[in-house]
């Protein structure tokens, strides 16, 4: 009885962590996606945001096209991403961030070609890759005193110890 109470417990606070995994994934992406499409609009004259409703409606929408669409697209295209290596993701991201400068209603989005999408995915990817980079541990090197051995120990003089 007092095993089945726990385990109940344990469920509740494991969907409690993973729920705020999924918000926290949620806003993390949507800060880079419009820290990239900011640095894009300040170094690509053909990248135009003329309203920030609008320009929070498409990194939204750039968020939920990558949670539903780029799945897909990285299915069909798998021989590509391993023929290059991990760059042909790129050229998927972009043709999200097209796509969804294109679904974004008026003028006030403005993502004049496919190249300053690209231009625009690269400059996301270079920011998710800091970032990820600053928040990985470091690998320490550990030293070790070495303690005098057991006579009976000689024989393992060989084995290196990692």
């Amino acid at each position: 009885m007092l095993e089945n109470q726990n385990d109940n417990q344990a469920r509740q606070f494991s969907t409690v962590r993973i729920t705020r995994r999924i918000e926290l994934d949620f806003w993390r992406t949507c800060i880079l996606n419009a820290a990239g499409l900011s640095l894009a609009w300040l170094t690509t004259p053909s990248i135009q945001f003329n309203n920030i409703v609008s320009f929070a409606m498409l990194v939204v929408l750039i968020w939920f096209l990558n949670w539903i669409l780029k799945p897909i697209l990285v299915l069909f295209a798998l021989p590509f991403i391993i023929f290059t290596i991990g760059v042909g993701m790129l050229f998927i991201n972009a043709l999200i961030i097209y796509f969804a400068a294109r679904l974004i209603p008026g003028d006030d989005i403005i993502v004049g070609s496919y190249w300053a999408a690209l231009w625009a995915s690269f400059l996301v990817s270079v920011l998710s890759w800091g970032l990820a980079l600053a928040r990985s541990e470091r690998i320490g090197v550990r030293t070790f005193a070495q303690t005098k051995k057991d006579k009976n120990d000689s024989d393992n003089d060989d084995v290196i110890d990692i």
